[in-house]
């Protein structure tokens, strides 16, 4: 199942993962009483919680790449992989026994690794009996709230905190979607307003969805490319066809693709280095020499890649522009009131002018 984003929410970017209760914090044993109210039957069976350290990384030794590992029964069997690939932050929710049982998100790991097995290697006495984990992270991605969230099905719709129709699950793991992340957080923060570690986290989780947002269109168009170059006429045939269906941003990347490609370099060549806009003003091209001896010239899309029209990723929608014309003709001033086969009209800055289409075979 391939997970996808809107343009305004990644989808799977959370987890929600059930734990034991632990009375010391998650830094230390359990209680006798917390082993014996665990709903695990491992932790009644053995009386040994594997999460008593989870929110231990400020107190004992990290591994040598750097990570703290902690644990929670959800992954004893691994998530999906294509359900979890896109998930930058796995919250760890707990009954609190002492209080009517109440459902409780304690703490979450940012950016965290899982699905594997971990092995704690780092020396410490506690180490002996907590030896390993399925989740880990880096100690300043790590967040325990010292005043946690306290949910209901009741809460979670009234403050977003699932996706849309979910309640939470009687199993111990929920996916979240990005909004319901940064909404947990916020709620997390008021909780906490002195945790200046978890109020970073929030100042910086628009940048942080920004960039995953971004990484995700590269491995989108990554895999849409795949071995596809824009050296030929018949790779560029190919790319439109792959382009169908994709979003803006993905599009976008395509036709940039194609302008830095072989391709391109050829109706460079073949329009001798020229700008086409500047030729049609009657003027030289205004450019600069590289170092290779050739002019600095750039290719440009004249119908917009994301119009999606057949053809856009042609040759014949291809020309030839100076730096300067070639972000004119994105942000300035000019409107295309004819496209034929063999030429385009354009009025730049109030002039009409008419620049022959590029012919290759």
């Amino acid at each position: 199942m391939e997970i996808k984003q809107t343009e305004t929410t990644i989808l799977n970017y959370g987890i929600l993962s059930s734990i034991s209760w632990n009375s010391n914090g998650w830094a230390g044993h359990p209680s006798k009483e917390d082993l014996k109210t665990s709903k695990y039957d491992y932790v009644k069976d053995h009386g040994h919680m594997h999460e008593s350290l989870n929110f231990g990384h400020d107190k004992f030794p990290v591994e040598d790449d750097g990570y703290y590992i902690g644990y929670t029964p959800m992954f004893n069997r691994p998530p999906d992989i294509n359900n979890s690939k896109n998930v930058q932050i796995v919250f760890f929710t707990s009954s609190d026994y002492k209080n009517s049982n109440r459902k409780t998100i304690i703490g979450f790991y940012g950016f965290p690794i899982f699905g594997e097995w971990f092995t704690r290697n780092s020396k410490h006495e506690l180490y002996n009996k907590y030896d390993s984990g399925n989740i880990k992270a880096f100690p300043e991605d790590i967040i325990y709230f010292q005043n946690p969230v306290v949910i209901n099905n009741d809460i979670v719709q009234t403050h977003n905190l699932l996706p849309k129709g979910k309640k939470i699950s009687q199993q111990g793991f929920n996916y979240l979607n990005s909004d319901n992340v940064f909404n947990i957080i916020k709620l997390a923060l008021s909780l906490n307003q002195r945790n200046t570690k978890l109020r970073y986290f929030v100042d910086k989780f628009p940048l942080l969805e920004m960039l995953t947002k971004e990484e995700f269109d590269l491995q989108d168009f990554i895999s849409i490319i795949a071995d596809t170059t824009a050296d030929s006429i018949k790779d560029i045939e190919k790319l439109e066809k792959k382009m169908k269906g994709q979003q803006p941003e993905i599009r976008q990347r395509i036709s940039n693709f194609i302008e830095r490609g072989a391709i391109s370099k050829k109706v460079k060549k073949i329009n001798d280095y020229r700008c086409s806009v500047c030729e049609a003003l009657g003027t030289l091209t205004n450019s600069f020499i590289k170092q290779n001896d050739e002019i600095y010239i750039e290719t440009h899309h004249v119908e917009p890649v994301s119009k999606l029209k057949m053809g856009v990723l042609s040759l014949t929608n291809l020309m030839t522009v100076c730096a300067n014309h070639h972000r004119q003709l994105h942000y300035g001033k000019v409107e295309l009131i004819e496209n034929s086969v063999k030429h385009f009209v354009f009025i730049i800055d109030g002039k009409k002018i008419i620049i022959d289409k590029l012919c290759i075979t």
